[in-house]
This record gives C-alpha cells, structure tokens and sequence, in this order.
C-alpha cells in the first residue's frame, strides 16, 4: 500500500492538535478559578499561621467577626468594603480557608454577619443583606475537618438564623420567606422554610399575614418541628 502525500498527513496532524488544543479549553472553562468543578463552591485550602497576609479581592483581608466554637476558631475576613469575603477555621498553626461566596448575590458582610451553634455537629452560619433579601451560607464541622454545606441560601422576608428544629443536637437553617416576593411594598403572607446542614428541605411552617407572627420573632426564628409541613 502507497504511503499518503506529505502533505496530506501534515494536514491531519495539523487538525488532530487543533482539535485536542479545543477540548482541553473546554474542559479547563468547565472548572472554576479555584480547581473545583461546576456546581460546587469553592474548595477549601489548608495553609500555616505563619504564611503571612491574606488577600480578598484586591487588598489585604481583614478580620471581621471572630468566634470560638469546639475547639475550633472561626474568623470571617472580608475587604474593607464587605462585599468580598473568606472564613478562616481552625486551631493551633492549621487552618482552612474558604471563600465565602453570597458576595456575588450583593450581599454585605457586617460583624453580625458571623454565628455559629455548638451540638453533636458544630454549625456556622455566614450571611449578608442585599435590599430585603438575607443570603447566606453554612459551614459544618465533618469528622475530619470542617466542609462547606450548600453556596446559597436565601431568605425573601429578611431574617435567617440557626435553631435546633427538632432536638438532635444539630442546629438547622431556619429562613423567614415572603409569599409576596423580594421588594414588595404590602405583604401578608409570611413563613418559615427550615434547611438541614445535609442541604435537606426539612420543611415550611403555615402563612401568617404578619412578620412578627413568625415564631421567635424578631430575635431568632425559633419553630417547632410539629408546626413543618410541607412545602
């Protein structure tokens, strides 16, 4: 059998990398600036006390809010404008890092914006307000180290907290909803929707047609177990 023209096999080796070159692109858009892939939040890096300054968005961290909670130190750093944010666990000289992730919903970061609920499972809570909506994020301590448990929550009436639902030593996500949507002038249709730190829907409370009708109301949402039903 006759070998092909030169030119005819430069030809194909000239499409073959054209063609990996492409895939590899693909690939490299399908995974975020951080190495993790599509759908997740960003993965979490584990450094030294003493590698020195860290950096969100711009300029040099600063620390925020500060809380102690199963051994653990809990620090929120943000920028100074509060709009970029990372969260900081750990104990002695290891620590981990995440990036804390509602600033793309616009939400800001205070020093209230840090909680945190000893149990069986320690829970932490990152939230920030943008208009009437609070955003927010958990942090789970897991058997080896702590994890992030879902990129966003949100809460349409504006109020987000932990409470321990249904007694089992794990604080839950519990969120006051507006049946009105976001920004409404008038509403009179309030709930309570309750998350698990398994990113569960554990369930929504009945509508009331007033805000401080919501149990716990307004210092921390507080429902029962009994009261959820579907929602």
């Amino acid at each position: 059998m006759s070998s092909a023209p030169k030119s005819v096999v430069v030809t194909m080796w000239a499409s073959a990398v054209v063609t990996v070159a492409a895939l590899l692109a693909v690939a490299a858009l399908r995974w975020t600036h951080d190495g993790s892939p599509p759908g997740t939040g960003p993965s979490p890096t584990t450094t030294s006390a003493a590698q020195g300054q860290l950096y969100c968005n711009t300029g040099p961290c600063k620390v925020l809010a500060t809380q102690r909670i199963e051994g653990d130190q809990i620090e929120l750093l943000t920028d100074k404008n509060g709009g970029n944010g990372r969260i900081r666990v750990g104990r002695d000289n290891a620590h981990s890092i995440f990036e804390v992730t509602i600033g793309q919903y616009s939400a800001r970061l205070t020093p209230q914006s840090l909680s945190c609920a000893p149990g069986r499972t320690a829970v932490c809570l990152v939230s920030g307000e943008a208009g009437d909506t609070v955003t927010g994020e958990l942090f789970v301590r897991g058997p080896e180290a702590w994890e992030r448990a879902q990129s966003a929550y949100v809460a349409t009436a504006g109020l987000m907290n932990l409470h321990d639902v249904d007694g089992n030593g794990v604080a839950e996500l519990v969120t006051a909803q507006s049946r009105c949507g976001s920004g409404a002038t008038l509403c009179e249709a309030y709930f309570i929707e309750v998350w698990s730190t398994e990113t569960e829907q554990m369930g929504c409370t009945a509508t009331v047609n007033r805000l401080d009708r919501l149990p716990g109301y307004p210092s921390a949402l507080a429902p029962a177990k009994s009261a959820l039903r579907k929602c």
